[in-house]
């Protein structure tokens, strides 16, 4: 089956409303082992899996070490890998070490374009070595987060991955997602967020913001264009096409949702 993203405007009506948990509830059941949640280890994708633990949802759990991360991210993935015994974390990493490339090629991310190889080699490229396996992939972004996250709505396509991109916290507020995270110690939180950084990524590039600044100003502070890092479809803007899915699906896609 082909599926478009005019196609998914009927269900995406429907999720709208959707508790998160539903909406991960149906891409358990719709997808079982070929969905995966997406996450870099920051707060709301932490605690999308806290949900999808709870629940005793059996996904597994992408992670992309680009080799140039915080340890304080490592201890993330490390820590949620140990206490969250329904899902399974697995770990891409880039092709060569940071150190063979700076060697072979300078400090990319010195320059806008340099910074897109370099997110290109790290992190987006380990996740397209996967291609394949998974038919969706389940990450954390929300509207709430601004910029061209403000239009995320819970289904999309992933046209280079070939798959659905799920976002089942689009609709959930700052307010929502804090409250949240308070309320449940068994949410594993990135120390990195305690220590200013509002959104965490690779050490180079990545700062604390200043609690009158934007919540994406630390990453890439050196480059005042770049706010993204490419991986997630939705940064990159809309792509027009569709994808092919299993046939199976399609009673799934057209139907009630949750």
């Amino acid at each position: 089956m082909r599926v478009t993203e005019a196609g998914l405007e009927a269900l995406n009506g429907r999720l709208a409303g959707a508790a998160p948990l539903d909406v991960l509830r149906f891409v358990h059941q719709t997808f079982g082992r070929r969905a995966a949640i997406l996450t870099s280890m920051q707060r709301a994708g932490t605690w999308l899996c806290r949900l999808a633990d709870q629940a005793g949802l059996d996904f597994d759990v992408v992670f992309v070490d680009t080799g140039v991360l915080h340890e304080q991210t490592r201890w993330t993935r490390d820590e949620l890998a140990r206490t969250h015994g329904n899902l399974r974390v697995i770990t891409l990493s880039p092709e060569r070490t940071f150190a063979a490339q700076t060697a072979e090629e300078g400090l990319l991310y010195l320059s806008v374009e340099g910074q897109e190889r370099c997110c290109d080699l790290r992190k987006t490229a380990p996740l397209h070595a996967i291609r394949g396996r998974y038919d969706a992939f389940v990450s954390a972004l929300r509207q709430g987060e601004g910029g061209a996250r403000s239009k995320v709505r819970p289904l999309g396509l992933d046209l280079a991955m070939g798959a659905l991109r799920v976002h089942p916290l689009a609709h959930v507020t700052n307010e929502e997602l804090d409250r949240a995270i308070a309320a449940d110690p068994g949410v594993v939180v990135n120390p990195l967020h305690a220590m200013g950084f509002r959104t965490i990524g690779c050490f180079p590039c990545t700062t604390p913001v200043l609690p009158d600044e934007s919540e994406r100003a630390g990453r890439w502070r050196h480059l005042a264009s770049v706010q993204y890092c490419g991986i997630n479809p939705v940064d990159r803007g809309a792509a027009e096409g569709g994808i092919e899915l299993d046939d199976r699906y399609a009673e799934a896609l057209a139907g009630p949702a949750v």
